[in-house]
């Protein structure tokens, strides 16, 4: 008994709240997945949504303190908003409880999605698989490192570009040591970035993808998915006449053959986990945002198991893990919450002022608030005005409304493409940051300058494509 006092006693306040929130982690997860399931052959299960979206507020609350001050500010207002359409506007209510419902999809999302990260970043054979794209003859290896980077960042999402700048500095310098030409790292960086960004556009386990799949009610997910990497491909394809490429600095590459089984590996465990969330959304008739609440937990716990190089110390329980996730993703999960709540709020509002009835009269033309989206949402961005907020507004605003209708695969199309581009045009976006580190530049120099080009090529292809993609739906 003394033990446990004492045990108790040494209990710090991070350690109740770290416990806490792994406890409220599997409740929002669990509870989430089981209701979405459930509720289609017992329809009293629905209320599980309800235990599910409590969790996930909670969960936001407690971690208030310890997210960035941006992110408290919109945790606030989504507070202010839902109460002021409570008082204002009560027939806007089940609006704002699918909202709700939606931003507890987000958390239960990210929550899921940080559990991958430690058995990733952990993960051997990933950093072998990354090193046998530059095994590639010279002319060959700038399309290798784009296309070989996509694929890659969609298990090791931002972690490709550092690993990638890191592999090529390390081969620089022992081909100096040795008197050779070695790979340059700065086109190896900027490629392995521009995979990344490009990524987002059809990752179907993706934050981007989940947003507009989720939103526009009339988009079929399976048609999209083959939509949306077709034309990421496509621009990928024409992003290699950009700027240098990762050949022009060495045409005599030293580095080994080794690592074809290990990319073989990866780029399969990507194909059957792209495969498997398919299934499921197919199978059960959920969202894609609920089947990854399925996939990537079974992904953590089976990962490990295959290459023990990724186990977590023998003395990790789940619930530490699930507590870790949850902490590592508490500014993205608390952001997408809010906006979801905020973006209700404010498509409320616009409604309430007649903007639905302007574009269903034809005041407003659906392809130009389409390409509008497409140019605003990295415009938000390049003036460090967080994407993801505008973009999940946005999504709320046209997804269900005549838009959204009308060009479901336009919109999405643009909404993607506005999100990866808004990543390349943020300053503060997680991923200029780590290019700049490994550049040695400041992020507003790699967004403004360095990658400024390849924004822009983005945009005016995206462009035509959604321009095509509207007039053939």
């Amino acid at each position: 008994m003394a033990d446990m006092q004492a045990s108790g006693m040494a209990l710090t306040r991070g350690d109740i709240i770290a416990r806490l929130a792994g406890v409220l982690a599997v409740v929002m997860i669990g509870a989430l997945v089981v209701g979405q399931i459930g509720a289609r052959f017992v329809p009293g299960w629905a209320v599980l949504n309800w235990v599910a979206a409590g969790a996930a507020v909670v969960l936001a609350l407690i971690r208030l303190p310890y997210v960035q001050p941006i992110t408290r500010s919109f945790a606030i207002g989504a507070l202010a908003v839902a109460a002021l359409v409570a008082l204002a506007a009560p027939e806007a209510q089940p609006a704002m409880t699918r909202a709700l419902f939606q931003g507890t999809a987000f958390s239960a999302f990210l929550t899921s999605l940080g559990l991958i990260r430690a058995p990733v970043r952990a993960s051997r054979l990933i950093g072998v698989a990354a090193s046998r794209l530059f095994a590639y003859p010279a002319r060959m290896r700038s399309a290798a490192m784009t296309f070989g980077a996509q694929f890659l960042s969609v298990l090791f999402n931002i972690g490709t570009i550092g690993m990638m700048s890191d592999i090529a500095a390390d081969h620089a310098a022992r081909a100096r040591t040795e008197g050779k030409p070695g790979i340059d790292p700065v086109p190896v960086t900027l490629a392995a970035l521009r995979g990344t960004i490009l990524m987002t556009v059809w990752n179907p386990i993706g934050v981007g993808f989940a947003i507009v799949t989720s939103a526009i009610p009339g988009l079929d997910p399976m048609r999209f998915l083959a939509l949306s990497f077709g034309a990421a491909m496509l621009v990928s394809a024409g992003s290699l006449l950009i700027g240098r490429g990762a050949a022009a600095a060495d045409p005599e590459s030293t580095a080994t053959g080794r690592g074809g089984r290990a990319l073989a590996a990866i780029l399969a465990a990507v194909a059957g986990l792209i495969a498997v969330t398919l299934a499921l959304h197919r199978a059960l008739d959920i969202s894609f945002l609920v089947a990854a609440c399925l996939v990537l937990p079974l992904l953590a716990v089976l990962w490990p198991r295959l290459e023990p190089a990724a186990r977590a110390p023998k003395d990790t329980r789940p619930l530490d893990a699930l507590s870790e996730a949850s902490a590592t993703m508490a500014n993205e999960a608390t952001i997408f919450l809010a906006a979801a709540v905020i973006g209700a709020g404010v498509s409320v509002a616009l409604h309430a002022l007649g903007i639905a009835a302007l574009i269903e009269n034809g005041a407003l033309l659906a392809l130009a608030i389409i390409l509008g989206c497409l140019v605003l949402i990295p415009l938000a961005a390049a003036l460090m005005i967080p994407h993801s907020i505008v973009m999940v507004m946005a999504a709320q605003l046209f997804g269900a409304g005549p838009v959204g209708a009308a060009h479901p695969f336009a919109l999405a199309l643009a909404l993607c493409f506005a999100w990866a581009l808004a990543i390349s045009a943020s300053p503060i976006s997680a991923m200029s940051i780590i290019t700049g580190r490994h550049l040695n530049l400041p992020p507003t120099r790699v967004t403004f300058a360095v990658n400024r080009a390849f924004t822009l090529y983005g945009l005016a292809t995206a462009a035509a494509l959604i321009t095509l993609t509207y007039f053939l739906e």
